[in-house]
């Protein structure tokens, strides 16, 4: 007797691709919190730190030493890690759900240039007033490099640049990673037989995003491990920052509402103009597979 109406047997899930799946759960947990929720945790844990510290020092040790490795070569360098992290995920991603249509991936890709400009304005504008805002110890000398020169001390408003840099950077991570929570979802959509009709697309446009998906999900997953991974340490960073005495309570709270202000003109504002020649917010695409959170 023939087996009619019995289900076909699946296929064994191969060991790599279950390790796979298991550490993708573990990265959206690390990576998909809501960026309010970041926001507020940031804020509270800046201020709150900020205050602990002032009130009982902390011991000395690696990592209050400025010099440590993780401070030279992964924080003061912190921009430029973010950039070579997010800049493949927003082109690869952005690539497929755009079906392969360059100028609507640039203009996901000018989000980070946007970013860049932002880092570039406001880190200049750290030094410029720690600069001009201030007095020497030697109260003749009216300019810090004459002040340093001289070997005293220039009491200035030093705005923490590594506060605003570590926040810039984790608050862009958390919104452009969003495009990656539905990804799988992504994939079903393309095999729909009549995606074509529903979202006036060319079958050639489909193929496209479908053999992009394909080819790119598992640079994109190695990817998001690497991302993952640096937004870990920025948060460790970042509470290793406050905790010790590298800056006053004043900079450290001015430099995390600076951070969280671009991201509001960016996010919430700029990025939702819907003006073609302005970046648009990731995951905007006629596909539509992802709706961004207001």
């Amino acid at each position: 007797m023939k087996n009619r109406g019995k289900k076909p047997i699946a296929e064994p899930i191969h060991i790599g691709h279950f390790i796979m799946i298991v550490i993708m759960k573990l990265c959206r947990t690390v990576l998909l919190i809501d960026t309010s929720v970041k926001i507020g945790l940031y804020l509270m844990v800046v201020l709150i730190g900020s205050v602990i510290c002032d009130l009982h020092a902390m011991p000395r040790g690696f990592f209050s030493d400025k010099k440590n490795f993780l401070n030279v070569y992964f924080i003061k360098l912190g921009w430029g890690w973010t950039l070579s992290l997010i800049g493949p995920f927003i082109f690869m991603t952005s690539f497929v759900y755009c079906c392969g249509n360059l100028n609507q991936v640039r203009r996901h890709v000018m989000r980070l240039a946007v970013g860049t400009v932002w880092w570039y304005v406001c880190t200049s504008f750290f030094v410029y007033v720690n600069k001009n805002v201030g007095v020497c110890t030697l109260s003749n000398l009216k300019d810090s490099k004459s002040c340093l020169e001289a070997g005293k001390s220039w009491l200035g408003f030093d705005i923490s640049g590594h506060v605003f840099l570590m926040i810039h950077s984790l608050l862009i991570i958390s919104e452009e990673m969003k495009c990656f929570k539905d990804w799988t979802k992504l994939k079903l959509s393309l095999d729909d037989e009549n995606l074509t009709q529903r979202k006036n697309l060319s079958a050639s446009e489909i193929s496209q995003a479908k053999t992009s998906h394909k080819q790119l999900t598992p640079l994109i997953q190695i990817n998001v491990v690497f991302i993952t991974l640096l937004s870990l340490l920025f948060e460790f960073m970042l509470l290793i920052t406050i905790i010790y005495r590298f800056h006053t309570l004043s900079q450290k709270v001015f430099a995390a509402f600076i951070a969280v202000g671009f991201w509001f003109v960016d996010y919430r504002m700029l990025f939702r103009t819907k003006i073609d020649i302005m970046p648009c917010l990731p995951g905007e695409c006629t596909l539509n597979y992802y709706k961004y959170d207001i």
